[in-house]
């Protein structure tokens, strides 16, 4: 017994011994299976894992991760340690061999020292004496260097506190002697280590409720180190000292006496200090520090400080140096311990206050006003905190505080005024500032609201116009990267005094007397505009407060000073709503404005109430896409003019003028002067007084910038409402600027040659003065105005205006132009009729601004520059004189050139608005007769044509609306009586008869044109395209162009009178359903545009004669060339409704070239051909077809030859797309192509080796040229996927089918030579699949088709096609058959591959039927032996999908062949047999399986190892199909082969194939049964066993595994042979498994000899393993296999 005892326990140690130098394995799974393992076993076996380790730790590798695992283990094992395991000597082996790693650590690493720190406060834990023994005795003079030795006291102190506080004084002793000698290295250690003693000694105390500190022998300790610290180590050039040792400090303070505390107070604080000081990083453990001993020595249990204020000088400096806060880059972790850090500085000062108060107080305040600006943020930093704290104790002495604040209004640094605006609102919060002292504080706040300011500005866009400001595109300058940090600091700051004011006004009752009547003063100051949002804020706040109270509103001017008075803040505000856009700013002010009404006239404020709601609510909802900025300005111009007509006291009114006036001295924004403008012009038209308007348009004048267009607009529009009612006063003062420039004629001579630049001044003041003459002559009475205008444009002046350069300056002069023109107008309209002199210079010269600037093509300026001049045009040309056929000519040439202009240009709209209306009064001026209007109009129609075909949308429909309005106003000239829009027949709106009359009467033949001038089949051809265009107004407008054009044709009289009343009547209807068509389609755009070019067709055919639809037809190449795709499908369709109702009417000859067009347009884009060949194709349906396939094909070849590389056969595959679809032709076409592929030759790679060929360069072409052609025209006949093209193909659906999978066969022997065919024939297999609507078949080849085709498993492809189709179409299965197994007799290898592997795919689909079924049986048989294992593999494969499908009368021939194949010499040819034999093994009866049931039990055995995944899923799950048949005599010999097999399945189980896996679960199930255990069979068929589901293997194996022993104990040693044989597996997961089974299987064994017979040969292959397996799984695996084994061993022990 001892023998085998010591046996067991040798064994125990070996294994034990392995998993220890398991733990320096280079896997770290490896490394935490074997921990786990000791771990396990570390109770149970202390010592000897105890002694492995301690072992291994003296005689291993140097490793540190090794190493430390090992100490690791070695604590955890002591802290698991049972008090009866507890033994003093190896406690203290143990600590010494700690000692010793802690000695051997020379690099000092941190991982090894905190490891064997960690047992030796492992061993502490247990034995505390005996480690302070240890640790004393290596103090005393050991090999450990002493800062080990002390870092392992303070990690015991913070672990085991209550056993080390009372050791304290022993460790003192100890420690204390050998401090002198510490390195400034090692102190840090040191120190920290005090922090942990003093600590634990203070939880200690607080624990034992004692606050008395340590007396006698101890408290000498603590102040011999309290001094040696203080003294030596707080001064070390170590910032890592110095911060630990004034953190020791901190703590030490609370147990050293208070007497010994006091006279160390001199040295200690200034040590701090100086720590506090240097310390730039981290200073929170010197501050902490520096708080806890002020706490002490001034709040200390209701004694007296122990110091006086005067010595706390020193650290207020530097606390105040620390109080503000300075945010630094750096992560979260820097910025919380800044924080910390001055929180801690913070709350110094609360502990100083609460011992020194005033003091603290006149400290502080004489700070303030020193120069160093950090002592000064430091100061309003405490203040603030002090304050917000507690604000009783300084509350008498505010007024020092609000002085010493105003003090420091004046910096500059954005820093200070952040910290000044915080405590500005800090004290008035707390009631520390009065109505005296806060009105500096509170215009501080609002000046800082004003900076940094972000909101754009309307009047900073120096291309915005008056007409149309661009608010949201205001050029916001960008700062530069060194101004971002100012700006971004100026935006903080903004943002705290807007808080600020709005916190004082909306919830402090008492900052009321302070804001007001304060802020109205705010709003005044310009410089302070950008705040008025938030002054506005806090105004509205404060009155509504005072309405809450039911106070009401006034100003008491005799008690305050400069406050505004009613009239400038009437002026202020109203200027202020300029912009509501910008902000808020607008609604605030007219909120104001209402708020502060009493303050204004009492018809003001009537007036408000009903007026200022209407402008809050049209600025409620802006919506800045459509925002115009003049409509604003006129309303506050109007409301304005209200409120100046109901106040009868012309002395306000002047008042009032006078505040508006002091606003040019305030503002340098243009668009507010010209609002400024107007309002002084609404102002200056309510008042009586000539020398006050004299004064003021003078003042208007000087103050205004003429080199800016909305400055002087503004001042021209004043001017205007000035002249409405001064008119004399206006001229006057318009006279005299003339006069004094009347020498800028010779100036702008000379400034040409000296200062060019100065031209632009000159220019300016032109400009000006020609708008303000141009308003002035707008706004003036018409009965005075002729002679004026009679001064301006027969003097000299005018060749000075006209003479002007800048765009800005010529669209001033336009606008006067055009102002004169309608003043022209004007007067002519009331009586005053006279013509305009000078016209045409004015016209050359707007001609002249037409013309496109070199310089600046695209401006925007220049574009409303040729708007105002086409405007212009407009309305010279509508003036009298008429103008010249030159100057007509001329003014034309000009305008067409306006519709290429790009969509992109903000004035487009308007300026092709005003080239309409340019064009259609060219248009009447041309002439007075039908002839010449007619051949103007045309002119015009076909210079319009080039830009309605444009590709541009914006082209087209720019072209097309000036046509439609041409024709409706040629329409209206030459038709008088007829509707403008072309309407015929009793429409209600046409004219009456009285109507017509005084046009002066119906039109006479002279008027009306010829119908040839109308060009009819031209126009219409033209604009048929146009109705279908992609954009629905150009439809529109198109169809009203084809209907006013026949309508004007069907005005014409017949000059031959050959039209009968019945025709003209049904042509009148044809005329009518147009209209009504043209109206029913207005804005619709439902996609019917194809049914509503039909209807117009039908109806423009019953009014076309011959001419002209020939000359329709003969026009269509382009409209069916249109450069709108869309149009040019429509043109198509309109041409093929024209061919079938006329074309019979054609000649051959016509239709020959009608025919040329179509292909010489079909060539021109492939995107028309569909369109165009539809054409043909209805051509071809009335003529012979075989002449159609022959140009067809022949045109193909053609195109195949000269083009094969590029592949771009758009013709020939249109044409045979167009062909396919056709119902009479498709079918026939069809059968055609598929006899050319059925019938091709094969050829290989040999044959251009042979020479069959003559030119080996053009093989791939001679080679494929007829099927490659067929194959294309196949793949266009399928790509159509219509009714016809469908029908055809299921007509003769296997052939074709069939055709291609044998094509794949043929092509795959000339592969190498040309891999196009291949791609061909995928793309038609492709669009075959998609033609029948098989999306499963389509989906085989379309994304790596090439691959598999052209690779050697292409069959698997073509098996998989077959099969898609058979799925989908099983009644055709039986035809594609037959079509099949002949191929099987081929000549070729890859077509008898083809073939089989078709077959393979359809025989799943096949249907019981005998006489089919015998021959396919019979077929495949025959090829089993085929010398292509390609063929023999898709034989087997297709024999066993004909069982699948239950044709069970040929299971004995099938199971013959897959048996026989089981031995095949090629892995694919066994692997498919394997597969196939579960499946025929499930419908075979007992008597054809039991003969040969143990021969497949050992072939199956064999093919369970195989590599092939599949072959060993196979073979698994073979096993268990054919374990249903083991019966009888074969019983016992079959369950003799399971037992081998069976550990091989639970290894599977956990294969790493998931196929393997499930195999071998099912196998399990249907084995189980023959194993008669109940627990084995509940296992397997358990849930988390089934498939897909998680399962934790280990715990599997454990409880098979323990079923497997108790009902098979027996059989043990067969399993544990399986096991071992399965170490040797090429598969590490199996390894690892096997390893792990056997390991469950001994410790389930409690036989002591059988684990004696077992165990050494297992654990010394567990163990080699563990050592020398190249995979970690393993080696992991087989040390929890060695735990489990050595765990067993134990328990056998016991």
């Amino acid at each position: 017994m001892s023998t085998t005892d010591d046996a067991t326990t040798s064994s125990t140690i070996g294994i034990i011994r392995v998993l220890v130098a398991a733990m320096g394995d280079s896997a770290r799974s490896v490394q935490e299976a074997a921990a786990s393992a000791l771990c396990q076993i570390a109770q149970q076996n202390a010592e000897a894992v105890l002694d492995c380790c301690a072992t291994s730790l003296r005689a291993g590798k140097r490793v540190v991760s090794y190493r430390a695992g090992l100490l690791l283990i070695l604590a955890y094992t002591v802290r698991e340690m049972r008090e009866e395991q507890i033994n003093i000597s190896l406690m203290r082996s143990t600590a010494k061999l700690a000692m010793t790693e802690l000695a051997a650590n020379k690099e000092d690493v941190s991982d090894w020292n905190s490891a064997a720190s960690n047992l030796l406060v492992a061993v502490g834990s247990r034995s505390p004496d005996l480690l302070m023994d240890e640790t004393f005795n290596q103090l005393a003079g050991g090999m450990v260097p002493v800062v080990h030795l002390v870092q392992t006291l303070a990690e015991f102190a913070s672990s085991c506190g209550l056993q080390f506080a009372p050791r304290l004084k022993n460790v003192l002793s100890r420690v204390l002697p050998i401090l002198s000698n510490v390195t400034d290295n090692h102190r840090q250690a040191f120190a920290n280590a005090f922090t942990f003693w003093c600590d634990t000694v203070n939880q200690c105390n607080e624990v034992c409720l004692s606050n008395t500190s340590p007396e006698g022998d101890l408290q000498a300790l603590l102040q011999q180190a309290f001094e040696l610290l203080l003294n030596s180590w707080i001064k070390s050039p170590d910032s890592g000292v110095r911060l630990a040792t004034a953190e020791a400090l901190g703590k030490m303070v609370d147990l050293i006496s208070r007497k010994h505390l006091i006279s160390a107070l001199p040295r200690l604080l200034p040590s701090i200090l100086a720590v506090c000081r240097k310390e730039k990083e981290n200073p929170l453990p010197a501050t902490t520090s520096l708080h806890t001993v002020l706490s002490l020595i001034l709040v200390n249990d209701a004694r007296s400080p122990m110091i006086d204020f005067l010595a706390l000088s020193p650290v207020l400096n530097m606390l105040l140096l620390k109080a503000y806060l300075t945010v630094k880059k750096g992560s979260n972790s820097a910025y919380s311990a800044q924080m910390k850090n001055h929180n801690e500085v913070l709350r110094c000062f609360v502990t100083i206050r609460e011992a020194y108060p005033s003091e603290i107080f006149d400290f502080l305040l004489h700070q303030l006003r020193t120069r160093e600006e950090y002592v000064q943020l430091g100061v309003l930093s405490v203040w603030k905190h002090l304050i917000f704290r507690q604000s009783e104790p300084w509350l008498n002495r505010r007024g020092e505080i609000a002085e010493a604040v105003n003090y420091l209004l004046r910096k500059q640094d954005l820093k200070l005024k952040k910290s000044i605006a915080e405590l500005i609102v800090c004290m008035a919060s707390s009631g520390y500032l009065n109505k005296t002292t806060s009105e500096a504080c509170i215009e501080f706040l609002v000046k800082q609201c004003a900076l940094a300011s972000t909101r754009k500005r309307l009047s900073e866009a120096s291309s915005a116009v008056p007409e149309k400001p661009k608010a949201t595109e205001m050029p916001v300058s960008i700062p530069a990267k060194k101004e971002l940090g100012g700006q971004l600091r100026s935006l903080e700051l903004r943002r705290v005094c807007e808080t600020g004011l709005l916190l004082l006004a909306g919830t402090v009752p008492a900052a009321e007397v302070i804001l007001w009547p304060f802020l109205l003063k705010m709003l005044m100051p310009v410089e302070y505009t950008a705040a008025l949002d938030t002054v506005c804020k806090c105004i509205t706040e404060v009155l509504k407060h005072k309405r809450s109270r039911g106070e009401k509103v006034s100003i008491d001017y005799s008690m305050t000073s400069n406050i505004p008075e009613p009239e400038e803040l009437f002026a202020r505000l109203l200027l202020l709503l300029q912009y509501p856009l910008d902000t808020e700013l607008a609604s605030r002010v007219l909120t104001i404005l209402d708020d502060l009404g009493p303050i204004f006239p009492t018809a003001i404020v009537l007036l408000w109430e009903e007026e200022i709601p209407k402008l809050k609510a049209y600025i409620s909802n802006i919506d800045v896409a459509s925002w115009q900025q003049i409509v604003w300005e006129d309303m506050i111009i109007h409301l304005l003019s209200d409120a100046l007509g109901v106040v009868h006291d012309p002395e306000w009114i002047m008042s009032f003028g006078n505040a508006l006036a002091t606003h040019y001295n305030l503002y340098d924004d243009n668009q507010q002067i010209s609002l400024l403008h107007r309002c002084m012009g609404t102002v200056l038209q309510k008042t009586d007084n000539e020398v006050y308007v004299q004064r003021m348009i003078t003042l208007m004048y000087q103050r205004s910038d003429v080199s800016n267009k909305i400055n002087r607009g503004g001042l021209a529009t004043a001017m205007g409402l000035v002249a409405s009612a001064h008119l004399d006063t206006v001229l006057a003062k318009l006279r005299r600027i003339l006069d004094n420039h009347k020498r800028n004629g010779f100036l702008r001579f000379v400034l040409h040659f000296v200062k060019p630049q100065k031209i632009r001044a000159v220019d300016n003041v032109f400009a000006t003065l020609a708008l303000m003459y141009g308003y002035t002559a707008s706004y003036a009475p018409s009965s005075g105005i002729e002679a004026r205008i009679e001064i301006l444009v027969g003097s000299d002046m005018l060749k000075g205006f006209l003479k002007v350069k800048a765009q800005a300056s010529k669209q001033a002069v336009l606008s006067a132009i055009n102002l004169l023109g309608q003043a022209v107008i004007k007067a002519a309209k009331n009586g005053t009729v006279f013509p305009l002199k000078k016209r045409d210079i004015m016209l050359n010269y707007i001609i002249s601004l037409m013309e496109k600037d070199e310089k600046n093509s695209l401006d925007i300026e220049l574009q409303h520059t040729q708007e105002m001049a086409l405007d212009a045009c407009a309305t010279l040309v509508s003036v009298n004189p008429k103008l010249t056929s030159k100057m007509r000519d001329s003014v034309l040439q000009a305008a067409f050139g306006f519709f290429t202009l790009p969509m992109s240009l903000a004035v487009s709209d308007t300026l092709f608005t005003n080239l309409t209306r340019f064009l259609c009064t060219i248009l009447l001026t041309s002439g007075d007769d039908g002839k010449s209007r007619a051949m103007q109009l045309q002119f015009l129609l076909k210079r319009l044509d080039e830009f309605a075909s444009s590709s541009m949308e914006y082209e087209r429909e720019r072209a097309v609306r000036t046509v439609l309005a041409l024709l409706q106003y040629y329409r209206a000239l030459c038709f008088p009586g007829s509707c403008y829009v072309g309407c015929t027949g009793s429409y209600m709106h046409l004219r009456s008869s009285s109507d017509t009359d005084q046009s002066g009467g119906a039109a006479g033949p002279a008027l009306l044109p010829p119908r040839e001038a109308l060009r009819l089949g031209e126009r219409i051809v033209a604009f048929l395209p146009r109705c279908t265009d992609v954009s629905p107004v150009i439809r529109i407008l198109a169809g009203q162009i084809i209907t006013i054009l026949c309508n004007m044709v069907m005005l014409i009289p017949d000059p031959a009178g050959a039209k009968s009343t019945d025709d003209s009547i049904e042509l009148s209807l044809a005329i009518t359903a147009l209209q009504d068509l043209t109206d029913s389609t207005k804005g619709k755009t439902d996609g019917s545009e194809v049914n509503v070019l039909q209807r117009v067709v039908d109806a423009v055919l019953n009014l076309l004669n011959y001419t002209e639809v020939v000359a329709a037809l003969k026009g269509c190449k382009i409209a069916v060339c249109d450069k709108v795709l869309q149009s040019a499908q429509g043109a198509m369709s309109a041409l093929t409704q024209i061919i079938y109702s006329r074309g019979s009417q054609l000649r051959e000859g016509d239709i020959c070239k009608i025919a040329r067009n179509l292909f010489e347009a079909a060539a021109i884009d492939c995107d028309r051909h569909q369109g165009i060949l539809a054409v043909v194709c209805s051509l071809a349906e009335h003529s012979v077809a075989k002449v159609v396939f022959s140009e067809i094909i022949t045109a193909g070849e053609i195109e195949l030859v000269d083009d094969l590389d590029k592949r771009k056969l758009c013709r020939f595959e249109k044409i045979i797309l167009a062909i396919s679809h056709h119902e009479k032709l498709s079918l026939i076409f069809l059968e055609y192509v598929v006899d050319i592929l059925d019938h091709a030759p094969v050829f290989k790679e040999d044959d251009a080796e042979k020479g069959n060929i003559s030119d080996h360069l053009t093989f791939p072409m001679s080679l494929c040229q007829r099927s490659q052609a067929a194959t294309l025209a196949l793949q266009e006949i399928l790509r159509g996927a219509n009714d016809t093209v469908k029908q055809a193909v299921n007509q003769c659906y296997p052939r074709v089918l069939c055709c291609l999978l044998l094509r794949i066969g043929s092509i795959q022997e000339s592969i190498s030579i040309d891999m196009q065919p291949l791609r061909d024939m995928i793309t038609t297999i492709h669009v075959f699949s998609e033609t029948v609507e098989n999306d499963d078949m389509g989906k085989v080849l379309f994304t790596d088709g090439e691959q598999r085709l052209s690779g050697e498993r292409w069959t698997e492809a073509v098996e998989e096609v077959a099969s898609n189709s058979a799925r989908e179409k099983p009644e055709e299965v039986t035809n594609m058959c037959t079509l099949l197994w002949p191929a099987l007799e081929r000549q070729h290898d890859c077509q008898r591959a083809a073939a089989a592997a078709a077959l393979s795919g359809l025989v799943q689909h096949c249907e019981n039927t005998s006489i089919l079924l015998g021959s396919l049986v019979e077929a495949l048989t025959a090829h089993t032996s085929d010398e292509s294992s390609t063929v023999r593999l898709l034989c087997v494969r297709s024999l066993v999908q004909m069982i699948k499908r239950g044709v069970t009368a040929f299971v004995p021939e099938a199971l013959n062949v897959i048996v026989a194949l089981l031995e095949d010499k090629e892995d694919e040819v066994a692997n498919a047999a394997v597969c196939g034999l579960s499946p025929v093994i499930q419908v075979a009866s007992a008597e054809v399986v039991y003969p040969m049931l143990l021969n497949l039990c050992l072939r199956l055995s064999i093919l369970q190892t195989r590599h092939l995944e599949s072959t060993r899923a196979a073979a698994f799950e073979a096993l268990g199909s054919v374990s249903k048949f083991a019966t009888g005599v074969q019983l016992g010999t079959f369950m003799e082969q399971i037992h081998k097999i069976l550990p091989r399945l639970v290894f599977h189980v956990n294969d790493e194939a998931p196929s393997v896996s499930l195999a071998c679960k099912n196998a399990l199930r249907s084995i189980s049964p023959l194993l008669h255990a109940q627990d084995i069979r509940a296992l397997v068929n358990l849930r988390t066993f089934e498939f897909g589901r998680s399962m934790e293997y280990d715990d599997f194996v454990k409880e098979f595994v323990k079923h497997l022993v108790l009902q098979f104990r027996d059989k043990v040693d067969i399993y544990v042979s399986c096991a071992i044989q399965a170490f040797e597996s090429p598969w590490p997961v199996i390894q690892a498994n096997s390893a792990y089974f056997v390991g469950c299987l001994l410790s389930r064994v409690r036989d002591a000899v059988s684990v004696a017979h077992y165990v050494p040969q297992v654990s010394n292959l567990l163990m080699k393993m563990t050592t020398s397996s190249p995979s970690a799984l393993v080696r992991a695996k087989s040390t929890l296999a060695l735990s489990q084994i050595m765990n067993e061993m134990e328990v056998l022990n016991t």
